[in-house]
């Protein structure tokens, strides 16, 4: 597959899109384990609190995509508040017949991928949970938003941005490769990365990338590669990277 064309996406305030023009059709177990290690991603919350729900953030276009054996769920959050947001809570749940749940974030999951890090005043993201583990056919999905912590107010937050610099396919997997920069003034760790392919206004397919640095240096990239789940073909990729769990947890001072 040639490369794509080479467009910026400013991450948090904003969002990029490269044309994609090969079908995405699944991604391996050895991918989803490199997502995992990279940026050594283990945490867990061993039960999911919500807290009280979260007026302040609109949910929409909850998705369920899959392929290649594989399932995952994107969403997108808008938050209506004029305050920053950090570690917010979201709980996933994947229905199937009957409307019975067949899987659930509420226990056990990493963190990155049972909490939003950071959630700009009146601003958009992506979030994607790539790791929807169901043997079990799946039928829809629902996100739900619970209360996070109050971020410490501070510009700089904001400034990690994504470039996709490349979309390949490979053994059947469609691949959004590309850098992270960070103008924070901060070494980043455990940087989630979000990519959800659009075509017709509709997702079509999601994956995430956890970077496991990112330097304060002017001149320094971390990249990174996402594979996707679900068919790409003839989509856009739009992107979202955010602080690290730990930097949040730190107040991204």
């Amino acid at each position: 597959m040639r490369p794509g064309v080479l467009k910026r996406a400013l991450v948090v305030v904003g969002c990029g899109a490269l044309a994609v023009t090969a079908s995405a059709c699944e991604s391996t177990e050895s991918e989803s384990a490199k997502i995992a290690r990279e940026g050594g991603a283990a945490e867990v919350t061993s039960t999911l609190k919500l807290g009280g729900a979260n007026h302040d953030v609109r949910v929409s276009d909850v998705t369920l995509v899959s392929g290649g054996g594989r399932k995952a769920v994107a969403v997108k959050l808008t938050s209506t508040s004029s305050r920053a947001q950090q570690e917010v809570p979201l709980l996933v749940k994947v229905t199937g017949v009957g409307g019975k749940v067949v899987y659930s974030n509420a226990t056990g999951a990493e963190v990155l991928l049972s909490h939003i890090t950071l959630l700009r005043p009146h601003s958009s993201v992506w979030w994607v949970d790539d790791e929807v583990l169901t043997t079990v056919a799946a039928s829809a999905a629902k996100v739900s938003v619970g209360t996070g912590k109050r971020a410490q107010p501070n510009g700089r937050s904001a400034a990690l941005s994504a470039t996709a610099t490349h979309v390949a396919a490979q053994a059947g997997t469609t691949t959004v490769s590309g850098v992270v920069a960070n103008h924070t003034g901060k070494a980043q760790s455990s940087v989630p990365v979000f990519a959800v392919a659009v075509r017709g206004g509709k997702v079509v397919a999601a994956g995430r990338a956890v970077v496991a640095s990112v330097s304060v240096h002017a001149s320094a990239r971390a990249p990174f590669d996402v594979p996707l789940v679900g068919d790409a073909t003839g989509a856009k990729i739009e992107l979202t990277a955010l602080p690290g769990a730990a930097a949040a947890s730190g107040g991204l001072k």
